[in-house]
């Protein structure tokens, strides 16, 4: 499937209509569009896109193979951060940050990062392509960086202890 013109053609729909497209993917035959809006997103919102855009993926003919489920929601609280207009707009809150590889190839010789592949933290900012990330553990209190493309999963996590 191509996302990018499926993009291209959702995203002005979306934003003409006063929400962002936030994401989208598919899950099987599933089309599944991720909006977002200033304020949060209703139910009510998410009814008026799916009506707006259907007739036009069908029109347009950008999923090929016939019958397909449209699924248009809200990222959620714990939304996932894949892109790096996600990061920046995560900026002041705290995620969990998995990579491919140790972050010590990022971070240094610190003990703390040597092996540690996942790690939990507050977004500080986005410096071109790399994360920075102010990072408490246990024995540590620091910041971390991890270039963007050697993210393989984020998302922003509620932390309970500080609301």
């Amino acid at each position: 499937m191509d996302l990018i013109k499926i993009e291209q053609v959702l995203k002005p729909l979306i934003e003409g209509s006063g929400c962002q497209l936030y994401d989208l993917g598919f899950h099987g035959r599933t089309l599944r569009v991720s909006i977002s809006k200033e304020g949060g997103v209703s139910l009510i919102d998410c009814q008026e896109i799916s009506r707006l855009i259907s007739p036009v993926l069908d029109v347009e003919d950008v999923i090929p193979g016939g019958r397909y489920e449209l699924e248009v929601s809200s990222p959620g609280l714990e939304r996932p951060l894949r892109k790096p207009e996600h990061f920046s707009g995560a900026v002041g809150e705290h995620v969990v940050v998995e990579t491919m590889e140790p972050m010590s190839k990022w971070n240094g010789d610190s003990p703390y990062f040597q092996k540690r592949r996942k790690v939990r933290g507050k977004v500080s900012g986005l410096e071109g392509e790399v994360l920075v990330l102010n990072v408490e553990g246990p024995d540590v209190i620091s910041e971390a960086r991890i270039t963007i493309d050697a993210i393989s999963k984020a998302r922003v996590y509620i932390d309970l202890k500080t609301r």
